[in-house]
């Protein structure tokens, strides 16, 4: 037997996808801004911002920690500790990602104008 969809199916399948949709639309038009900031954090205390621009280029040192801020992007360059997983994370490019360097407690975030900064820190 065929099962006929209803009325009130095609309303609940319409609302599901202008939820999606406007999902999708909050995810790709999120804007932070033209402005963009690199923060760097170390034991849930912020050490320096710097706002991103094409022309930046500077190198932070920090417990054993190289940042290197390039342009508009943002990268943990080097770490002294074993597992290197903050270099690994790479380049930075847009507000909300983070490396994160859990034995020297350093995190290197990207945040846009209207984002509130780092949300924790693993002690």
């Amino acid at each position: 037997m065929r099962n006929k969809l209803k009325f009130g199916d095609f309303i609940i399948i319409g609302v599901v996808l202008v939820m999606a949709g406007a999902l999708a639309a909050a995810l790709t038009f999120h804007s932070s801004g033209d402005k963009l900031y690199a923060e760097v954090w170390q034991n849930d205390t912020l050490v320096e911002r710097v706002q991103l621009t094409d022309a930046t280029d500077r190198t932070i040192k920090l417990d054993g920690n190289t940042i290197v801020l390039s342009g508009k992007t943002a990268k943990m360059a080097d770490a002294d500790c074993r597992d290197q997983v903050c270099v690994r994370t790479g380049t930075l490019t847009h507000a909300g990602q983070a490396a994160v360097c859990l034995p020297h407690r350093v995190v290197l975030k990207l945040v846009g104008v209207n984002d509130s900064g780092i949300d924790a820190v693993v002690s």
